[in-house]
């Protein structure tokens, strides 16, 4: 499909937004908890990317991607992903922690961002 100019710079502008609301989390978690970084031993941020929205990363990508390499220290390793199984686990194991969850038959990888730079998902969708 043929994407406007108008629309383009729309995805990419939520593609920023998206990023700085990342960091933001990212930034007061680590104050609260007093953290060098946030996610497991190999510091990567995992985030779930739920919502029709993420059906245009291929839109969004770019302005995501832009917005981190303006300050790739508040969010060195990234990697989202597309939920494809129910959200309703989640919630279960949110009231429940002793559910087994199998993450990675439930989602999917659709961008990892190192140091500002794309290294695995698609660069044009996923």
């Amino acid at each position: 499909a043929v994407v406007s100019t108008q629309s383009r710079a729309c995805f990419a502008w939520a593609g920023r937004q998206y990023a700085k609301q990342l960091a933001g989390v990212t930034r007061r978690y680590r104050k609260e908890r007093g953290v060098e970084y946030v996610g497991p031993d190999n510091g990567y941020i995992d985030a779930v990317c739920m919502g029709r929205v993420f059906d245009s990363w291929d839109l969004i990508q770019s302005g995501f991607v832009e917005q981190i390499k303006k300050s790739p220290k508040t969010l060195p390793k990234v990697r989202l992903f597309k939920l494809t199984g129910s959200g309703a686990l989640g919630a279960a194991r949110l009231s429940n922690p002793d559910i087994p969850l199998d993450h990675a038959s439930l989602t999917e990888l659709m961008c990892e961002v190192v140091d500002g730079n794309i290294v695995a998902g698609a660069k044009n969708g996923y």
